[in-house]
Protein backbone atom coordinates (compact mmCIF):
# COMPACT_ATOMS: atom_id res chain seq x y z
CA UNK A 1 0.00 0.00 0.00
CA UNK A 2 2.76 2.46 0.90
CA UNK A 3 4.57 1.63 -2.34
CA UNK A 4 1.40 2.41 -4.28
CA UNK A 5 0.88 5.69 -2.42
CA UNK A 6 4.47 6.83 -2.82
CA UNK A 7 4.69 5.96 -6.51
CA UNK A 8 1.33 7.64 -7.19
CA UNK A 9 2.52 10.87 -5.54
CA UNK A 10 5.87 10.69 -7.32
CA UNK A 11 4.22 10.40 -10.73
CA UNK A 12 1.88 13.36 -10.34
CA UNK A 13 2.28 16.11 -12.90
CA UNK A 14 0.74 18.71 -10.59
CA UNK A 15 1.16 18.63 -6.80
CA UNK A 16 -1.74 18.32 -4.38
CA UNK A 17 -2.20 21.76 -2.85
CA UNK A 18 -3.05 21.73 0.85
CA UNK A 19 -4.07 24.79 2.84
CA UNK A 20 -2.85 24.64 6.44
CA UNK A 21 -4.80 26.38 9.19
CA UNK A 22 -2.64 26.88 12.27
CA UNK A 23 1.14 26.67 12.46
CA UNK A 24 1.88 25.50 15.96
CA UNK A 25 4.24 22.74 17.03
CA UNK A 26 2.60 20.05 14.87
CA UNK A 27 1.77 22.40 12.01
CA UNK A 28 5.38 23.36 11.50
CA UNK A 29 6.45 19.74 11.87
CA UNK A 30 4.09 18.80 9.04
CA UNK A 31 5.14 21.72 6.85
CA UNK A 32 8.83 20.96 7.24
CA UNK A 33 8.26 17.21 6.86
CA UNK A 34 6.51 17.22 3.50
CA UNK A 35 9.51 18.93 1.93
CA UNK A 36 10.81 15.35 1.69
CA UNK A 37 7.63 13.88 0.15
CA UNK A 38 6.80 14.20 -3.55
CA UNK A 39 3.45 15.39 -4.88
CA UNK A 40 2.39 17.59 -1.95
CA UNK A 41 2.62 21.37 -1.71
CA UNK A 42 1.64 24.03 0.85
CA UNK A 43 0.73 27.26 -1.00
CA UNK A 44 -1.12 28.93 1.86
CA UNK A 45 -1.06 29.01 5.66
CA UNK A 46 -3.91 30.68 7.51
CA UNK A 47 -2.75 32.08 10.82
CA UNK A 48 -4.30 34.52 13.26
CA UNK A 49 -0.88 36.22 13.46
CA UNK A 50 0.31 36.27 9.83
CA UNK A 51 3.32 38.55 10.13
CA UNK A 52 4.58 36.68 13.18
CA UNK A 53 4.16 33.44 11.23
CA UNK A 54 6.08 34.82 8.24
CA UNK A 55 8.91 35.99 10.49
CA UNK A 56 9.03 32.55 12.10
CA UNK A 57 9.14 30.76 8.73
CA UNK A 58 11.86 33.01 7.37
CA UNK A 59 13.89 32.41 10.52
CA UNK A 60 13.52 28.65 9.89
CA UNK A 61 14.77 28.96 6.32
CA UNK A 62 11.48 29.09 4.40
CA UNK A 63 10.45 31.69 1.84
CA UNK A 64 7.20 33.25 3.04
CA UNK A 65 5.18 36.44 2.63
CA UNK A 66 1.89 37.91 3.85
CA UNK A 67 -0.58 37.75 0.95
CA UNK A 68 -4.38 37.97 0.64
CA UNK A 69 -4.87 37.70 -3.12
CA UNK A 70 -5.70 34.20 -4.42
CA UNK A 71 -4.06 34.70 -7.81
CA UNK A 72 -0.86 36.01 -6.25
CA UNK A 73 -0.90 33.09 -3.81
CA UNK A 74 -0.99 30.68 -6.75
CA UNK A 75 1.84 32.55 -8.47
CA UNK A 76 3.85 32.53 -5.23
CA UNK A 77 3.40 28.79 -4.90
CA UNK A 78 4.83 28.26 -8.39
CA UNK A 79 7.93 30.15 -7.24
CA UNK A 80 8.32 28.10 -4.05
CA UNK A 81 6.98 30.93 -1.87
CA UNK A 82 4.52 30.22 0.96
CA UNK A 83 1.75 32.79 1.41
CA UNK A 84 0.35 33.54 4.86
CA UNK A 85 -2.94 35.25 5.71
CA UNK A 86 -5.46 35.53 8.53
CA UNK A 87 -8.38 35.55 6.07
CA UNK A 88 -10.52 32.41 6.28
CA UNK A 89 -12.36 33.54 3.12
CA UNK A 90 -9.31 32.48 1.12
CA UNK A 91 -10.37 28.88 1.72
CA UNK A 92 -13.20 29.44 -0.75
CA UNK A 93 -11.35 31.64 -3.25
CA UNK A 94 -8.12 29.63 -3.56
CA UNK A 95 -8.57 26.71 -5.95
CA UNK A 96 -7.73 23.40 -4.28
CA UNK A 97 -9.45 20.37 -2.69
CA UNK A 98 -8.01 19.88 0.79
CA UNK A 99 -7.70 21.92 3.97
CA UNK A 100 -5.88 20.62 7.02
CA UNK A 101 -6.90 22.24 10.30
CA UNK A 102 -4.14 21.95 12.94
CA UNK A 103 -5.06 24.64 15.45
CA UNK A 104 -5.63 22.40 18.47
CA UNK A 105 -8.55 24.68 19.38
CA UNK A 106 -12.26 23.98 19.42
CA UNK A 107 -13.94 27.32 18.72
CA UNK A 108 -11.54 28.70 16.11
CA UNK A 109 -11.16 25.16 14.78
CA UNK A 110 -14.94 25.01 14.33
CA UNK A 111 -14.88 28.29 12.41
CA UNK A 112 -12.14 26.97 10.14
CA UNK A 113 -13.95 23.66 9.67
CA UNK A 114 -17.20 25.35 8.68
CA UNK A 115 -15.39 27.67 6.29
CA UNK A 116 -13.77 24.60 4.68
CA UNK A 117 -16.95 22.56 4.28
CA UNK A 118 -18.96 25.58 3.12
CA UNK A 119 -16.31 26.07 0.44
CA UNK A 120 -16.90 22.55 -0.85
CA UNK A 121 -13.52 21.26 0.30
CA UNK A 122 -12.51 18.11 2.15
CA UNK A 123 -11.65 18.68 5.81
CA UNK A 124 -8.61 17.03 7.37
CA UNK A 125 -7.95 17.75 11.02
CA UNK A 126 -5.10 17.07 13.37
CA UNK A 127 -7.36 18.10 16.20
CA UNK A 128 -9.08 15.31 18.17
CA UNK A 129 -10.35 17.99 20.58
CA UNK A 130 -12.49 19.40 17.76
CA UNK A 131 -13.44 16.01 16.37
CA UNK A 132 -14.57 14.51 19.70
CA UNK A 133 -16.57 17.64 20.56
CA UNK A 134 -18.13 18.61 17.23
CA UNK A 135 -17.02 15.95 14.76
CA UNK A 136 -20.46 14.37 14.44
CA UNK A 137 -22.09 17.72 13.66
CA UNK A 138 -19.36 18.49 11.13
CA UNK A 139 -19.69 15.04 9.58
CA UNK A 140 -23.40 15.63 9.07
CA UNK A 141 -22.58 18.81 7.14
CA UNK A 142 -19.83 17.03 5.19
CA UNK A 143 -22.12 14.12 4.30
CA UNK A 144 -24.79 16.53 3.04
CA UNK A 145 -22.21 18.15 0.79
CA UNK A 146 -20.67 14.80 -0.24
CA UNK A 147 -17.34 15.77 1.31
CA UNK A 148 -14.93 13.87 3.53
CA UNK A 149 -13.99 14.70 7.11
CA UNK A 150 -11.12 12.89 8.76
CA UNK A 151 -8.59 13.14 11.52
CA UNK A 152 -5.11 11.86 10.71
CA UNK A 153 -2.75 8.96 10.93
CA UNK A 154 -0.02 9.98 13.33
CA UNK A 155 -2.28 11.06 16.16
CA UNK A 156 -3.19 8.06 18.31
CA UNK A 157 -6.83 7.77 17.10
CA UNK A 158 -5.70 7.40 13.49
CA UNK A 159 -2.90 5.06 14.47
CA UNK A 160 -5.35 2.91 16.42
CA UNK A 161 -7.80 2.88 13.51
CA UNK A 162 -5.01 1.64 11.24
CA UNK A 163 -4.04 -1.09 13.74
CA UNK A 164 -7.68 -2.13 14.12
CA UNK A 165 -8.09 -2.61 10.37
CA UNK A 166 -4.71 -4.30 10.13
CA UNK A 167 -5.76 -6.83 12.77
CA UNK A 168 -9.03 -7.51 10.95
CA UNK A 169 -7.15 -8.13 7.71
CA UNK A 170 -5.27 -10.90 9.51
CA UNK A 171 -8.50 -12.53 10.72
CA UNK A 172 -8.40 -11.19 14.29
CA UNK A 173 -11.46 -9.84 16.08
CA UNK A 174 -10.44 -6.72 18.05
CA UNK A 175 -12.01 -6.48 21.48
CA UNK A 176 -9.91 -3.75 23.19
CA UNK A 177 -8.50 -0.68 21.46
CA UNK A 178 -5.87 0.76 23.76
CA UNK A 179 -3.74 3.81 24.34
CA UNK A 180 -0.33 3.57 26.05
CA UNK A 181 0.82 6.14 28.55
CA UNK A 182 3.78 6.38 30.93
CA UNK A 183 2.43 8.81 33.52
CA UNK A 184 -0.79 10.49 34.59
CA UNK A 185 -1.70 13.11 37.19
CA UNK A 186 -5.38 14.06 37.28
CA UNK A 187 -4.52 17.31 39.04
CA UNK A 188 -1.68 18.50 36.81
CA UNK A 189 -1.38 22.29 36.70
CA UNK A 190 0.43 24.71 34.46
CA UNK A 191 2.88 25.50 37.25
CA UNK A 192 3.67 21.80 37.75
CA UNK A 193 4.18 21.17 34.05
CA UNK A 194 5.91 24.40 33.01
CA UNK A 195 9.47 23.11 33.25
CA UNK A 196 8.66 19.87 31.46
CA UNK A 197 6.86 21.75 28.69
CA UNK A 198 9.78 24.12 28.19
CA UNK A 199 12.19 21.20 28.04
CA UNK A 200 10.15 19.49 25.30
CA UNK A 201 9.37 22.69 23.37
CA UNK A 202 5.62 22.30 23.93
CA UNK A 203 2.95 24.74 25.02
CA UNK A 204 2.24 24.30 28.71
CA UNK A 205 -1.52 23.94 28.08
CA UNK A 206 -0.82 21.10 25.68
CA UNK A 207 1.42 19.44 28.24
CA UNK A 208 -1.15 19.72 31.03
CA UNK A 209 -3.84 18.15 28.82
CA UNK A 210 -1.51 15.21 28.10
CA UNK A 211 -0.75 14.73 31.78
CA UNK A 212 -4.17 15.09 33.42
CA UNK A 213 -5.77 12.50 31.12
CA UNK A 214 -7.85 14.92 29.05
CA UNK A 215 -6.05 14.30 25.78
CA UNK A 216 -6.19 10.56 26.29
CA UNK A 217 -9.92 10.62 27.01
CA UNK A 218 -10.55 12.78 23.94
CA UNK A 219 -8.56 10.44 21.71
CA UNK A 220 -10.27 7.33 23.00
CA UNK A 221 -13.66 9.01 22.61
CA UNK A 222 -12.86 9.52 18.95
CA UNK A 223 -11.85 5.86 18.48
CA UNK A 224 -14.90 4.56 20.35
CA UNK A 225 -17.26 6.71 18.30
CA UNK A 226 -15.70 5.77 14.97
CA UNK A 227 -15.90 2.03 15.62
CA UNK A 228 -19.07 2.04 17.77
CA UNK A 229 -17.19 0.74 20.82
CA UNK A 230 -18.04 0.95 24.52
CA UNK A 231 -16.19 1.55 27.81
CA UNK A 232 -16.15 -0.66 30.89
CA UNK A 233 -16.80 2.25 33.24
CA UNK A 234 -16.62 6.07 33.34
CA UNK A 235 -13.00 7.09 32.85
CA UNK A 236 -12.13 3.60 31.51
CA UNK A 237 -10.47 0.92 33.62
CA UNK A 238 -6.91 2.15 33.19
CA UNK A 239 -4.40 -0.54 34.05
CA UNK A 240 -0.86 -0.39 35.43
CA UNK A 241 1.51 -2.78 33.64
CA UNK A 242 5.22 -3.42 33.26
CA UNK A 243 4.94 -4.92 29.79
CA UNK A 244 2.31 -4.45 27.11
CA UNK A 245 1.56 -8.19 27.10
CA UNK A 246 0.46 -7.87 30.73
CA UNK A 247 -2.74 -6.27 29.39
CA UNK A 248 -4.01 -9.75 28.53
CA UNK A 249 -4.21 -10.74 32.21
CA UNK A 250 -5.53 -7.32 33.22
CA UNK A 251 -8.62 -7.68 31.00
CA UNK A 252 -9.14 -11.46 31.07
CA UNK A 253 -11.86 -11.40 33.75
CA UNK A 254 -13.76 -8.43 32.32
CA UNK A 255 -17.09 -8.93 30.55
CA UNK A 256 -16.25 -7.22 27.27
CA UNK A 257 -19.25 -6.53 25.03
CA UNK A 258 -19.34 -7.79 21.45
CA UNK A 259 -18.66 -4.33 20.05
CA UNK A 260 -15.43 -4.10 22.08
CA UNK A 261 -14.13 -1.37 24.35
CA UNK A 262 -11.56 1.40 24.42
CA UNK A 263 -9.18 1.66 27.36
CA UNK A 264 -5.60 2.50 28.30
CA UNK A 265 -2.50 1.15 29.97
CA UNK A 266 0.06 3.02 32.07
CA UNK A 267 3.61 1.87 32.64
CA UNK A 268 7.01 3.49 32.85
CA UNK A 269 8.37 0.93 30.39
CA UNK A 270 5.63 1.38 27.79
CA UNK A 271 6.14 2.94 24.41
CA UNK A 272 4.10 6.04 23.49
CA UNK A 273 2.04 4.00 21.07
CA UNK A 274 -1.20 2.05 20.69
CA UNK A 275 -2.31 -1.52 21.24
CA UNK A 276 -5.16 -3.84 20.36
CA UNK A 277 -6.24 -6.95 22.23
CA UNK A 278 -7.77 -9.26 19.64
CA UNK A 279 -9.09 -12.79 19.44
CA UNK A 280 -8.22 -15.43 16.87
CA UNK A 281 -10.43 -18.48 17.38
CA UNK A 282 -9.06 -20.67 14.60
CA UNK A 283 -7.12 -23.59 16.18
CA UNK A 284 -4.97 -23.70 13.04
CA UNK A 285 -3.97 -20.05 13.40
CA UNK A 286 -3.41 -20.44 17.14
CA UNK A 287 -0.74 -23.02 16.32
CA UNK A 288 0.97 -20.60 13.94
CA UNK A 289 0.66 -17.70 16.37
CA UNK A 290 2.28 -19.76 19.14
CA UNK A 291 5.15 -20.53 16.76
CA UNK A 292 5.42 -16.76 16.11
CA UNK A 293 5.83 -16.13 19.88
CA UNK A 294 2.43 -14.46 20.22
CA UNK A 295 1.29 -16.74 23.07
CA UNK A 296 -1.24 -19.54 23.45
CA UNK A 297 -4.33 -17.52 22.55
CA UNK A 298 -7.13 -17.18 21.84
CA UNK A 299 -6.41 -13.56 22.83
CA UNK A 300 -3.33 -11.73 21.61
CA UNK A 301 -1.80 -8.28 21.94
CA UNK A 302 -0.89 -6.38 18.79
CA UNK A 303 0.82 -3.03 19.18
CA UNK A 304 2.56 -0.21 17.40
CA UNK A 305 5.40 1.08 19.54
CA UNK A 306 5.10 4.62 18.22
CA UNK A 307 2.89 7.15 16.53
CA UNK A 308 4.98 9.65 14.60
CA UNK A 309 2.50 12.53 14.67
CA UNK A 310 3.09 15.01 11.82
CA UNK A 311 5.31 12.62 9.84
CA UNK A 312 2.35 10.32 9.16
CA UNK A 313 -0.15 12.98 8.12
CA UNK A 314 0.82 12.73 4.45
CA UNK A 315 -0.56 9.17 4.42
CA UNK A 316 -4.01 10.49 5.34
CA UNK A 317 -3.93 13.07 2.54
CA UNK A 318 -2.73 10.54 -0.03
CA UNK A 319 -5.28 7.94 1.07
CA UNK A 320 -8.06 10.47 0.78
CA UNK A 321 -6.91 11.55 -2.69
CA UNK A 322 -6.41 8.02 -4.01
CA UNK A 323 -9.28 6.11 -2.36
CA UNK A 324 -11.71 8.66 -0.90
CA UNK A 325 -11.41 6.87 2.47
CA UNK A 326 -10.98 8.70 5.78
CA UNK A 327 -8.53 7.64 8.49
CA UNK A 328 -10.85 8.21 11.45
CA UNK A 329 -13.65 10.58 12.45
CA UNK A 330 -16.25 10.94 15.18
CA UNK A 331 -18.91 8.98 13.31
CA UNK A 332 -22.63 9.63 12.96
CA UNK A 333 -23.78 7.85 16.14
CA UNK A 334 -21.35 8.56 18.99
CA UNK A 335 -21.22 6.05 21.83
CA UNK A 336 -19.07 8.14 24.18
CA UNK A 337 -18.16 11.72 25.02
CA UNK A 338 -15.46 13.49 27.01
CA UNK A 339 -16.97 15.68 29.70
CA UNK A 340 -15.45 18.23 32.06
CA UNK A 341 -14.61 17.40 35.69
CA UNK A 342 -13.54 19.98 38.27
CA UNK A 343 -9.88 19.72 39.31
CA UNK A 344 -10.60 22.06 42.22
CA UNK A 345 -13.61 23.59 43.92
CA UNK A 346 -15.19 26.06 41.51
CA UNK A 347 -17.20 28.99 42.84
CA UNK A 348 -19.94 31.20 41.45
CA UNK A 349 -18.36 33.81 39.20
CA UNK A 350 -15.34 31.74 38.17
CA UNK A 351 -14.59 31.62 34.45
CA UNK A 352 -13.33 28.19 33.46
CA UNK A 353 -9.94 28.08 31.76
CA UNK A 354 -10.66 24.99 29.65
CA UNK A 355 -8.50 22.17 28.31
CA UNK A 356 -4.95 22.31 29.62
CA UNK A 357 -5.80 24.73 32.41
CA UNK A 358 -5.83 24.41 36.19
CA UNK A 359 -9.59 24.22 36.73
CA UNK A 360 -10.94 21.27 34.74
CA UNK A 361 -9.90 18.02 33.13
CA UNK A 362 -11.77 15.81 30.70
CA UNK A 363 -12.74 12.16 31.05
CA UNK A 364 -14.69 9.71 28.94
CA UNK A 365 -18.24 8.57 29.71
CA UNK A 366 -20.97 6.82 27.75
CA UNK A 367 -22.72 9.26 25.45
CA UNK A 368 -26.12 8.90 27.13
CA UNK A 369 -24.58 9.41 30.57
CA UNK A 370 -22.88 12.63 29.46
CA UNK A 371 -25.85 14.36 27.86
CA UNK A 372 -26.40 16.71 30.82
CA UNK A 373 -22.70 17.48 31.30
CA UNK A 374 -20.41 20.05 29.70
CA UNK A 375 -18.16 18.63 26.98
CA UNK A 376 -14.62 19.53 28.03
CA UNK A 377 -14.07 20.99 24.56
CA UNK A 378 -16.72 23.62 25.27
CA UNK A 379 -15.64 24.43 28.82
CA UNK A 380 -13.24 27.30 28.09
CA UNK A 381 -14.86 30.62 28.95
CA UNK A 382 -17.84 29.05 30.70
CA UNK A 383 -19.14 31.11 33.63
CA UNK A 384 -19.80 29.19 36.86
CA UNK A 385 -23.31 29.99 38.16
CA UNK A 386 -23.53 27.26 40.84
CA UNK A 387 -20.73 26.10 43.12
CA UNK A 388 -19.05 22.92 41.89
CA UNK A 389 -17.11 20.54 44.13
CA UNK A 390 -13.69 19.18 43.22
CA UNK A 391 -13.82 15.94 41.18
CA UNK A 392 -17.47 16.49 40.23
CA UNK A 393 -18.63 16.31 36.63
CA UNK A 394 -19.71 19.78 35.52
CA UNK A 395 -23.37 19.76 34.58
CA UNK A 396 -24.96 22.16 32.14
CA UNK A 397 -27.08 23.77 34.86
CA UNK A 398 -23.99 24.85 36.81
CA UNK A 399 -22.44 27.03 34.10
CA UNK A 400 -23.29 29.48 31.36
CA UNK A 401 -21.51 28.45 28.17
CA UNK A 402 -19.99 31.14 25.96
CA UNK A 403 -22.12 32.12 22.97
CA UNK A 404 -19.65 31.26 20.23
CA UNK A 405 -19.43 29.20 17.02
CA UNK A 406 -18.59 25.96 18.81
CA UNK A 407 -21.44 26.06 21.32
CA UNK A 408 -23.94 27.09 18.64
CA UNK A 409 -22.89 24.21 16.42
CA UNK A 410 -23.06 21.79 19.36
CA UNK A 411 -26.58 22.99 20.18
CA UNK A 412 -27.68 22.51 16.58
CA UNK A 413 -28.18 26.22 15.91
CA UNK A 414 -27.55 27.84 12.54
CA UNK A 415 -24.00 29.11 12.49
CA UNK A 416 -22.37 31.79 10.37
CA UNK A 417 -18.60 31.69 10.48
CA UNK A 418 -17.21 34.54 12.54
Amino acid sequence: MYGYIYSSLSQRKDPIDIIIIGLGFMGFGFLSGIAHIPGLRIPLIISRRPQETVDFLIDKGFNAVVEDDSKKIKDNAQKGLISVSSNLDLISTYENKYVIEMTGTVNYGAQAALATLNSGKHLITMNPELQSTLGTQLKEIADTKKLNITDVYGDQPGSLARLMYHSKMMGFRPIVAGNMKRYRDNYATQEKMKKWAEDKGLAVRQTVSFTDGTKQAIEMTLVANYFGMDILRPGMKGIQVDNIRDTLDAFKDEAIPDEGIVDYAIGINLFPGVFVIAEHTSPHQQKYLKYLNMGDGPRYVLFDAYHLCHLEVANTIAQLELTGKESVNNGSKPTTSTIAYAKQDLNIGDVIDGIGGDMVRGDIVRFEDGKNSVPVGLSEGALVIKNISKDSPIDLQSVKLPNNTATKLWKGEHVETE
